[in-house]
């Protein structure tokens, strides 16, 4: 009985995690699919639009998780997680109240503010809630709330929005965030941190400086390269997430909530199956060999590249018919791109962690956070928009599907970092000794 009320608690509170990462990733996303109507009422560019979604929002986000996970590394994560939930929640109904473009701009930084303080708690308490075996899928089913997110951003998202107005979409999706911060706070408990590696029972862990602490993980180059590699993906993955609709709408001429249905429903849905089943294909790859953590990855990018290409390129004319529906050919592609590039992003969180020591896992997450916010979510969608602003005198709607392509060559960089990462995975990581302090740089 004591067994299986460890089980159920454990799987409670992986569940409530995920609904506070949909959540997190819902009130972020929700701005890609309001991007249409927001620019057409505050008469924006689509380099304002991808600085409002991109760096404005990262630049905060990125920035304060690194400190707040250093608090939450020696303090309590739930109690951070849940302060965290309900600042980004409030600020997301502002949102539906900003009477210009520069206040839509503080309150999506306030948005920021919040979600520093989500990701880096939730990962570690997952690492500890779960042993080894079973992390990468307890990841996935973690990460899966990107694409739930996703899901209901885009297609309740778009439906709200053409019914309602972009105003009432903040209202909705912000309101229920606050209500979940109080069940985290109340039901769930902070996990023992480490309480499933063998060697941190007997391994104590000096407090050091913040700094000193990232630059010895900057050092190690498993973990450099990993970070790098996953940015890199990011800035390609960020900036077509955040245009797809637009592309969509400009290119193929389908209405916001069409956009939606195919992009934030079809689409998002194949990535979650996609996500779930990358975690349970890495989990068996890598219970004989730990370094298909970082190859998975590599794998997932390379199949994804030429996939994504075939749909940004498609003609743009040619339709599948669905009853009375005529539905893009492009879609196709999209799908089967989404469903093998999803397989990146867990078996990244699990090897990461598994790089630093337990007493450093929300802190060695805020870091990557940093790495991925900054130069994917800060840049990837802003450059695809100054690409837009930059093409559109050439080839006019068909400047978003140039503008796309280019970000999407990061994935041949982000494959070589996450090989070079790969090489020396086994041998950096914590497991593999008791003093990983001294790993060669």
């Amino acid at each position: 009985m004591a067994i299986r009320r460890s089980f159920l608690k454990r799987h409670y509170a992986l569940g409530l995690l995920t609904l506070t990462y949909v959540l997190n990733f819902l009130d972020r996303q929700l701005l890609a699919v309001l991007l249409e109507p927001i620019k057409a009422e505050f008469q924006v560019s689509d380099t304002a639009m991808g600085l409002l979604y991109g760096l404005a929002f990262a630049l905060f986000y990125a920035t304060l998780a690194i400190p707040v996970a250093r608090l939450a590394d020696q303090y309590s994560r739930r109690n951070i997680l849940a302060a965290a939930a309900g600042v980004w929640s409030l600020m997301t109904v502002l949102c539906g109240t900003a009477g210009n473009f520069i206040q839509l701009v503080v309150f999506r930084i306030g948005v920021a503010v919040g979600e520093a303080g989500g990701v880096p708690p939730s990962q570690s308490m997952v690492n500890d809630i779960y042993p080894p075996s079973q992390r990468a899928t307890a990841m996935a089913v973690f990460s899966s709330g990107t694409f739930i997110g996703t899901i209901l951003a885009m297609v309740g998202g778009a439906f709200i929005a053409q019914h309602l107005g972009w105003r009432a979409a903040f209202f909705i999706v912000g309101a229920p965030g606050i209500l979940l911060a109080l069940i985290i706070r109340f039901t769930i408990s902070d996990p023992v941190r480490g309480q499933w590696d063998e060697s941190s029972a007997n391994t104590k862990t000096e407090q050091t400086r913040l700094w000193d602490s990232i630059v010895m993980m900057w050092r190690r180059p498993a973990l450099r390269c990993a970070m790098i590699g996953c940015g890199l993906a990011c800035m390609a993955g960020y900036g077509i997430g955040y245009w797809s609709i637009a592309f969509m709408m400009r290119v193929h001429s389908l209405s916001l909530v069409q956009s939606g249905l195919l992009i934030g429903g079809l689409g998002a849905i194949i990535g979650l199956l996609g996500s779930l089943f990358g975690g349970w294909l890495c989990d068996r790859l890598a219970s004989q060999k730990r370094e298909w953590l970082l190859k998975l990855p590599a794998l997932s990018l390379l199949l994804s590249l030429p996939l994504m290409l075939l749909f940004l390129g498609w003609d743009e004319n040619q339709k599948i018919s669905l009853g009375n529906h005529a539905i893009p050919v492009a879609i196709v592609f999209y799908c089967l791109g989404g469903f093998v590039g999803s397989w990146w992003a867990a078996p990244t969180y699990v090897a990461i962690q598994e790089l630093v020591e337990p007493q450093q896992r929300t802190l060695v997450c805020a870091v990557l956070l940093f790495i991925m916010n900054l130069i994917g979510f800060g840049l990837g969608p802003l450059l695809v928009g100054v690409f837009s602003d930059m093409l559109t005198p050439l080839f006019q709607q068909n400047a978003i599907r140039y503008s796309l392509m280019l970000i999407m060559m990061m994935y041949i960089f982000a494959m070589v970092f996450y090989l070079m990462s790969s090489r020396r995975f086994n041998s950096q990581r914590y497991d593999a000794s008791a003093a990983i302090g001294s790993i060669p740089s």
